[in-house]
Parts: C-alpha cells; sequence; structure tokens
C-alpha cells in the first residue's frame, strides 16, 4: 500500500523534528562535557601537555601524582571533611526544620500563613551578598566565627526556605484524609507526619535533599568570609587558594576540581530519579 503524499510529509517532517531534537541534544551534550574531560584530563598529565597547542584532550603520559599530593596533605584533609560536615549538617537541619514548616503551613490555617510563607519566599529573592556584613558580625558576637557549626547554620538560613517550600508543595498534593485516619487510629501529629506523611513524601524529600547537599557542597562565599584557617575552611576556599598572585598550578586545581566534583555526580546519578520523581509528579497513590 503506498502512502499518500500527506502522510510522507508528516513522516518526513517527523523525521526532521527528530534529527533536529537529536543534533541539540549531542551539541548540548558536547558544550557541558568537553569542559569536564579537559578538567579530568589535565588532572592526570603534565602542566607542559596541558598548554601546549593545538591542544590535545587525550593525554599522552598518565599520572596520578596530582591527586596524591592533595589526598596526603593534611590542609586538603581538612577541606574535605570540612565540606562534608557542612553539607550533612545543613542536610538534616534543613530537611528536619523544613518538613515541619512545610506540615504546619500545608495542614493548618495558620493567620497570616499566606504573608509568612511570601516572606519565606522573599528571603530567596536576596542576594547572598547583602547579608555578609551583618552575618559577619553575627558570628563574631555569638563566638561562632572561623567555626563549621557558624557556617552550618547561616547556610541553613538559606536553604531552609528553599527545602519548606519544595516540601510543602508537596505535601499539598497529599490527601488530608489519610492524616485524619491516621489520628482517628491513635496517632499524634507527629506520629502522622513520621508514619504516614513522610513515606509517602519520600521522592519530594529525597529531590529536595539533592538540591540542599549541593548548594551547601558548593558554597563559597559564606565559607570564605566567615572562616579564616584551614581547620574551619572547605573546599571551594582551598580550590581558591591554588590562584597565587605569580603562579597558578593548574594541574593541583584540576585534580581537586575533579574530586571536588565527584561527590555532586554520585548523588545525582543515585538520586537521579527520585529528583525527577519528587519535583516533576505528586505523591497520589
Amino acid at each position: 500500500m503506498v502512502a499518500s503524499p500527506a502522510a510522507l510529509r508528516r513522516r518526513r517532517a517527523a523525521i526532521y523534528h527528530q534529527t533536529w531534537i537529536v543534533g541539540a541534544t549531542i551539541v548540548s551534550a558536547a558544550l557541558i562535557l568537553v569542559p569536564v574531560a579537559w578538567m579530568v584530563s589535565a588532572a592526570v598529565r603534565p602542566i607542559k601537555e596541558v598548554l601546549t597547542y593545538p591542544p590535545v584532550l587525550w593525554p599522552k603520559s598518565f599520572t596520578l601524582a596530582y591527586f596524591a599530593r592533595i589526598l596526603g596533605d593534611p590542609k586538603y584533609q581538612h577541606y574535605f571533611t570540612n565540606s562534608i560536615a557542612l553539607s550533612f549538617g545543613v542536610l538534616l537541619l534543613s530537611l528536619f526544620f523544613g518538613s515541619l514548616a512545610a506540615y504546619g503551613f500545608s495542614r493548618f490555617r495558620l493567620p497570616g500563613g499566606q504573608v509568612m510563607l511570601m516572606a519565606i519566599l522573599s528571603l530567596l529573592m536576596l542576594p547572598r551578598v547583602t547579608l555578609i556584613i551583618p552575618y559577619f558580625r553575627l558570628a563574631h558576637v555569638v563566638g561562632l566565627y572561623d567555626t563549621v557549626p557558624g557556617l552550618i547554620v547561616a547556610n541553613t538560613a538559606f536553604l531552609l526556605p528553599l527545602s519548606t517550600w519544595l516540601i510543602k508543595a508537596y505535601l499539598d498534593s497529599i490527601p488530608h484524609e489519610l492524616d485524619e485516619a491516621a489520628m482517628i487510629d491513635g496517632c499524634t501529629r507527629l506520629q502522622t507526619l513520621a508514619k504516614v506523611v513522610a513515606p509517602l513524601a519520600v521522592p519530594g524529600i529525597v529531590g529536595v535533599a539533592a538540591f540542599i547537599f549541593i548548594g551547601a557542597w558548593n558554597e563559597y562565599l559564606l565559607a570564605v568570609v566567615l572562616t579564616e584557617t584551614t581547620h574551619s575552611q572547605t573546599l571551594t576556599v582551598g580550590m581558591a587558594s591554588f590562584f597565587g598572585e605569580y603562579v597558578r598550578d593548574w594541574n593541583g586545581i584540576m585534580a581537586l576540581t575533579t574530586m571536588t566534583s565527584l561527590p555532586l555526580v554520585v548523588v545525582f546519578v543515585f538520586l537521579q530519579r527520585w529528583v525527577v520523581q519528587g519535583l516533576g509528579t505528586g505523591a497520589l497513590k
């Protein structure tokens, strides 16, 4: 059976459309992945190969000496430890308080609740640099300057509004009847949240957790202002220390950047399904 001219035109249009989408995807992926590949390549070969012209992406000689030098340096071990403590500390505090606040805004008609929600949202619109001086002064006053707990509190203050808003949006899609049924069976509000609502909200909470972890791990501005010594500084501050006035340790920069990016890659690879499900769908079951 011979297809009609109209069907052939629609088929060609569909092929052109798919070809355009695939081509745009390939170009976009190349723009993103080529710098990443260059970063990894520059971390495992001598600087003379990195700076050759024309540039060669694939290394002629391979070495892990730059990674070993960083991993064996106590200063960078402190950076790693501080970044891990900061990210998980901010993650736990933001999820705990954000979940409680989101549940309250989602389930109760609070006087001025919408005003409070808009006030929380307005905090997301403030550039962090505008609050640097107040945070710097407060950190000195309360004795949290140049400490990891001080960084955790400061970062939580900026990431908690995001956590509250995203979790509330997810909890709104969970039927209130489930709460009522749980309380009829004898559960308190906190038990209802922990045993009924929270398990249903796991995809949304995991998606929010990924954003919080990445935001805390990549934090630089607060870390460089609120810290002074390597005992409390993070990896982002450590990377900036490679840029001297007269010298650039490109191999060290690329090696440290590669190691810093690995936890984020792992988080995205393993939590991608949860992130998409949590931020793109509801929790009705």
